[in-house]
C-alpha cells in the first residue's frame, strides 16, 4: 500500500508541476502580438488599454498581427500593426507562391480612430526583404517581430536582408515621427 501513496504523491506532483507550467506559459503567450484575420468588414483592434480600433483592410490582405500597446511620442499617440498578405495570390504554385508581403502600418490614434502616419515593407518573399529577428531559426520566427523598436522619437527597424535605392545594404532603418512628417535614416551595413 505505501507504494501506491508514493505513486499518487508522484502523480500529483507531476499534476500540480504540469498546471503551473500551464499558468507560466500562458502568462508569457499573452505577450505575443495577436493575430485578426480580415474580414469584409475589416479586423478590429483590441488594446491592452481596453480600447478598440475598426480598420478596413484591402481584399488582399489576409490580416493583420497587431501590437496592443500604445505608444507615446511627442504629444502623439501611435500604434502599429502588421499587414499580411500573398506575395503572388494568382500563380500559388509560382515564384513566391506560397511566401508573403508584410508591410508595417504606424497610426496616428486620432479620438476613436486613426490616421495613417507611415508605412513600409518589411518582409518580402518578391523583393527578398527581412527583418532580423524573422531570421532567427527558431520555429515561431515568422511571426516574430521584434525587430521593430519603439523610442522617445520613433521607431527602428533591424534588417536581416535590405538594401536602399542605391542597392547599399542597410543594418537598420529609424523613423523619426514629428508632426506631419516623418524622417528616415538608414544605416548602412559596414
Amino acid at each position: 500500500m505505501p507504494i501506491m501513496c508514493c505513486r499518487s504523491k508522484y502523480v500529483c506532483s507531476l499534476f500540480f508541476l504540469l498546471l503551473g507550467f500551464m499558468a507560466v506559459s500562458g502568462a508569457f503567450a499573452d505577450t505575443a502580438m495577436p493575430w485578426v484575420s480580415n474580414e469584409k468588414s475589416g479586423v478590429i483592434l483590441h488594446m491592452e488599454d481596453g480600447s478598440l480600433y475598426r480598420l478596413k483592410l484591402n481584399a488582399g490582405v489576409g490580416g493583420v498581427f497587431y501590437d496592443r500597446h500604445k505608444y507615446p511620442i511627442a504629444g502623439e499617440t501611435y500604434l502599429a500593426l502588421f499587414e499580411v498578405s500573398p506575395s503572388n495570390p494568382g500563380k500559388p504554385t509560382g515564384f513566391c507562391g506560397a511566401g508573403s508581403e508584410v508591410w508595417l502600418h504606424v497610426y496616428r490614434v486620432a479620438d476613436t480612430s486613426l490616421r495613417t502616419k507611415t508605412r513600409t515593407l518589411v518582409s518580402s518573399c518578391l523583393r527578398s526583404i527581412s527583418m532580423a529577428s524573422q531570421n532567427s531559426g527558431t520555429e515561431k520566427q515568422d511571426t516574430d517581430f521584434s525587430s521593430v523598436q519603439w523610442n522617445e522619437k520613433g521607431f527602428s527597424i533591424d534588417w536581416f536582408n535590405h538594401v536602399n535605392a542605391a542597392g547599399q545594404a542597410l543594418t537598420s532603418t529609424n523613423y523619426v515621427l514629428h508632426g506631419k512628417a516623418v524622417s528616415i535614416q538608414e544605416v548602412l551595413s559596414q
